[in-house]
């Protein structure tokens, strides 16, 4: 119940946040609202589940079941159907972390694209290097040191200042671990998908993190169910880190290798054994169906219109 009410909102205020930059019509938003889609579909399925699995049975139960037993007819399982397609409409979640990690690398890939192009002449590579060379002079010395290390930073947000200070170092290691895998892996970098997922997810929980703080004060200030707000806050945001630090781990110390042979065998027909005995409750027909325009699909066409 407490992730359930702190990551609630979080939510919000990830959602009020993107909404209000957008009415601003300031900035280039497109980080932070593929972010807000992202965050807010993957939480938003989270918590119907926690709702559908505190509540047990009746959580199974549709809202017309609860009322024909004379009980609040709570549609707990239909908002779990209803917010599932989330994760795929407008952007799936797989979509959505490689469309954010893009944009996030792309100042990257504009400075230095040519230096790992492989089809690059060494001319070009030299050129390439030299502007490289001349931005990371600029940009790197950044990632070193900043706010989130001076006590005193964002004091004006009283308890949660130590979380908005945490939000500064991790964004700084966020970057330089993304530097770091662009210098390994170079151009075969599009092709890590999980790690360029987890990288995202590190992105989204350090932007919820300074959405609820900010929002906190915002209710502080206004009279509005402050205390209560920045308790909300300092929940999530505790629940949060541990979120970023598994994460922070996995980037490198993880199975994508194992899995990625395991899903080329499984591409590849070499495990179909494990399907022996399996009852398949599927019914005919190909996996997806011809889409191609040709006789029978016009006619049965003009079978169904009035």
């Amino acid at each position: 119940i407490s992730f359930m009410a702190a990551t609630a909102f979080a939510l919000e205020a990830v959602v009020d946040l993107a909404s209000q930059m957008a009415d601003d019509n300031r900035n280039d938003i497109r980080i932070e609202a593929a972010l807000a889609k992202l965050y807010g579909s993957e939480t938003a399925w989270r918590i119907a589940d926690e709702l559908v699995q505190i509540r047990g049975g009746r959580g199974y139960e549709t809202a017309d079941s609860l009322a024909a037993r004379g009980e609040r007819a709570v549609p707990a399982e239909q908002l779990l159907r209803d917010l599932r397609i989330n994760r795929i409409f407008e952007g799936s979640t797989e979509i959505m972390h490689l469309l954010i990690a893009r944009e996030a690398v792309d100042a990257h890939l504009s400075v230095a694209g040519d230096l790992i192009d492989p089809d690059r002449t060494l001319a070009e590579k030299a050129r390439a290097g030299a502007r490289a060379g001349g931005f990371y002079a600029r940009w790197f010395p950044g990632l070193v040191t900043g706010p989130g290390q001076r006590p005193g930073a964002y004091g004006e947000f009283g308890p949660l200042a130590g979380h908005l200070r945490y939000v500064e170092r991790t964004s700084r290691k966020l970057a330089r671990s993304t530097f770091y895998a662009m210098s390994r892996w170079q151009g075969r970098m599009e092709l890590k998908q999980a790690f360029l997922g987890r990288i995202v997810d590190i992105g989204a929980e350090l932007f919820a993190m300074s959405a609820a703080c900010v929002r906190a004060e915002l209710l502080r200030t206004t009279g509005d169910h402050g205390p209560e707000a920045y308790r909300l806050a300092d929940a999530f945001c505790r629940q949060a880190r541990l979120r970023v630090e598994e994460l922070f781990g996995r980037l490198w110390s993880n199975t994508d290798e194992v899995d990625r042979r395991i899903v080329d065998g499984v591409l590849a027909g070499r495990y179909t054994w494990l399907e022996a005995g399996v009852v398949d409750p599927s019914g005919d027909g190909p996996w997806i169906a011809d889409a191609a325009p040709g006789p029978s699909r016009v006619e049965n066409v003009r079978r169904t219109l009035p």
